[in-house]
Formats: structure tokens, C-alpha cells, sequence
């Protein structure tokens, strides 16, 4: 049973999605929340704006800080994309459960590795929270035991330019998400390149649409935890005129030259004043397989404004059911949840979450 004199620590508690995870908890929950970042005078200014939120100074780089900012914390809610896990290796050792947002595989299989010491410590950690990763992580979990087999899935993540994202996000589709990186194909792993390899999607609400190779964190997960022989992600924008000159660049070689020339900094500054765009986000996924001998695709998906709402919401509900017992050890969102709860609270807040099935071929 948790501690109600307990605090739930929200890292980055007043960006662009750990703002909202806060405001959800401290609506939510009895514990005490509180907003952490590295300017004490923004997590100040935010707390001061909902009820229930108290604010912390923590920079995660700085290890000396750790103690302070951890104590009499019980469960840490990470809204941050970090360079290492030493952050979340510490929550571990003080026994403190820890909820992380990131969509970078890399560091979510260093996470992975302090399976062991989670359940030394009696911790919980849950990874992959959010959409994509996450979301399409149930979908696909929850398909497959729907089905006798499954032999390919395809997520497809639609982003919408108009979206105030943060500049960590735009930071990760930079350097890390349209990079280079393998997936599973057919059983074995390839190495492909972000901007490439087209594929037609009817994304619903948009239609047809090319999307792209993309180094989601969802297609690595689940090739580590399921058996399914080939899983894919893919990216675009609402703008087909810009998803189509980014993979224009990637196709004549000027990707790279051309984010070198203008820095990432001066990138992150561009996005964020883009005057077009919508700000609609979905993510689809694909489950193909056979059920009776029969093929059959099941298509699940989440669309709607904000796409970093969502993922806050989706956040929130998860770092409140670790109030409840959970078992030990490190997680990722689908070894540990279900999605109907979490896409009742996202349908609640106006997103929509539907599902179809389409059956191929004879009996």
C-alpha cells in the first residue's frame, strides 16, 4: 500500500508534457506532486499556477543533486529524454518506482538492464509510456493473442506540424529518429535508413499517405518481446509537401549537410514557429495474421489534437496505478497493462481510439 505522506516526482514537470502529467496528478491522486526541472524559477512559476503541485530544482546531469530532490519520493514519473539511465539506476536503488516516456531504444535497453536490481529493491519499472511507444505497444500485444499467428505489423505515425512540440522532441526526430538503425524483417534483423523505404497508408482522417522509415522505439521493443517475424514503423507529416522534401533530402544526400549547416538549436527554433500546419497527430497499427485459417488484419489506432497531451494523459494514468501493488522489476507498458482503461481516458479527454478487422481469403 502506498504512503499517502509519499510525493510522485515529475521530471521536466513544466515542459511540454510534464506539465499536464502534473496537473492530471494532482487532480487524480493524494500524494503530494511535484514539478522538477533545471530552472527552479519556471517549476516555481508552474506550480504556482495548479493546485496541489509543489516545485523542485533538479538537473538529472548532476548526480550530487539526487539525494535532495529524491527524498520522500516514492514514485518518479521521468517526462524527459536523457543521454544516460544513471537517473532512473538511481531511483531503482532507493526502491522507487519510475515511469519513463523516452522513445529511445538505446536508452530504454540500458533501463532494461536494471531488471535485477528493480526487484532487489522491490521497485517498478514501467517503459515505452505514451502513444509510440506505447499505445501501439497494447495494440499490438492485445492483437496478437487475438489471432493464431501473426506474421507482420506496420505502425505508422502521422505528426502534425501545427503541434507545439518540445525541443526535445524535435531534437530525437533530428538526430535519432530519421538516422540509421535495424528492424526486424522476416525474422532477421536489417539495417535501413530513416527517410526511406516508402509505404502507402491510409492513415484514418487523412487518407492515402507516404510514410516513411523511422527509428521508433515501438518496432525494437516489440522484436525483443514478441516472436512476430517482421515489425516496421514508419513517420510523415500532415504536410505531404514537407514529408515528401525531407525524404527528398534523405534521397540526393542533402539531409545530413543541410541539419549540419543550420544547427539542431536553430531546427528546434524553426519548428516551433512554423506558421502551417495542423496540430493533429495519429498513430495506426497493422496487425496481420490468421485467425481459423483465415488472414486477417486488424487496424487499431489514436487520433487527435496534441499528440504530447495524449501522451501525458496516457503517462499520468500509469504512474497512478503503480500506487496499487505491482510486481518488481523492469516493464514495458504492455507486460503490465491493458489498453481499454487507457483509451477510455484518452477518448474522455476528446482523442479517438477506434479499431477495425478485415478478413481475407477463404476458410
Amino acid at each position: 500500500m502506498y504512503r499517502t505522506d509519499a510525493s510522485i516526482l515529475v521530471v521536466g514537470g513544466y515542459g511540454t508534457i510534464g506539465r499536464t502529467v502534473c496537473t492530471e496528478l494532482a487532480d487524480r491522486t493524494r500524494r503530494e506532486v511535484i514539478a522538477a526541472g533545471r530552472s527552479s524559477q519556471k517549476a516555481r512559476s508552474f506550480a504556482r499556477s495548479v493546485s496541489g503541485v509543489k516545485s523542485q530544482s533538479l538537473d538529472i546531469s548532476e548526480k550530487e543533486s539526487y539525494a535532495d530532490a529524491l527524498d520522500g519520493v516514492e514514485t518518479v514519473a521521468m517526462c524527459l529524454d536523457q543521454d544516460t539511465p544513471q537517473f532512473a539506476k538511481n531511483c531503482l536503488e532507493r526502491g522507487i518506482d519510475y515511469v519513463d516516456i523516452s522513445p529511445t531504444d538505446a536508452l530504454l535497453q540500458e533501463i532494461e538492464s536494471f531488471d535485477g536490481l528493480a526487484r532487489e529493491r522491490e521497485a517498478t519499472a514501467v517503459l515505452s509510456v505514451g502513444l509510440s511507444p506505447g499505445m501501439t505497444n497494447l495494440f499490438v500485444t492485445e492483437a496478437r493473442d487475438q489471432l493464431d499467428s501473426v506474421h507482420q505489423v506496420d505502425i505508422t505515425l502521422l505528426l502534425g506540424i501545427g503541434e507545439a512540440f518540445g525541443p526535445d522532441t524535435v531534437k530525437w526526430t533530428i538526430e535519432d529518429a530519421l538516422g540509421s538503425f535495424s528492424v526486424r524483417n522476416g525474422g532477421e534483423s536489417i539495417s535501413v535508413i530513416g527517410l526511406t523505404d516508402p509505404r502507402v497508408v491510409d492513415i484514418p482522417g487523412w487518407g492515402r499517405r507516404r510514410a516513411y522509415r523511422a527509428n521508433l522505439a515501438d518496432q525494437h521493443v516489440l522484436a525483443r518481446t514478441t516472436d512476430i517475424p517482421t515489425i516496421e514503423s514508419r513517420l510523415c507529416y500532415d504536410s505531404r509537401i514537407v514529408t515528401r522534401y525531407l525524404a527528398a533530402l534523405r534521397r540526393i544526400g542533402l539531409y545530413n549537410p543541410i541539419v549540419s549547416l543550420l544547427g539542431v538549436d536553430r531546427i528546434v527554433k524553426l519548428a516551433d514557429a512554423a506558421p502551417f500546419g495542423s496540430n493533429e497527430s495519429v498513430v495506426d497499427v497493422e496487425i496481420f495474421g490468421r485467425r481459423d485459417g483465415q488472414e486477417t488484419r486488424i487496424e487499431r489506432w489514436v487520433r487527435g489534437a496534441d499528440q504530447a497531451r495524449a501522451t501525458a494523459i496516457v503517462t499520468a494514468r500509469v504512474t497512478e496505478a503503480l500506487e496499487s501493488a505491482s510486481p518488481a522489476g523492469v516493464y514495458h507498458i504492455q507486460e503490465l497493462f491493458r489498453s481499454t482503461p487507457l483509451s477510455d481516458a484518452l477518448v474522455e479527454v476528446g482523442y479517438t481510439v477506434g479499431r477495425s478487422e478485415q478478413r481475407v481469403g477463404p476458410a
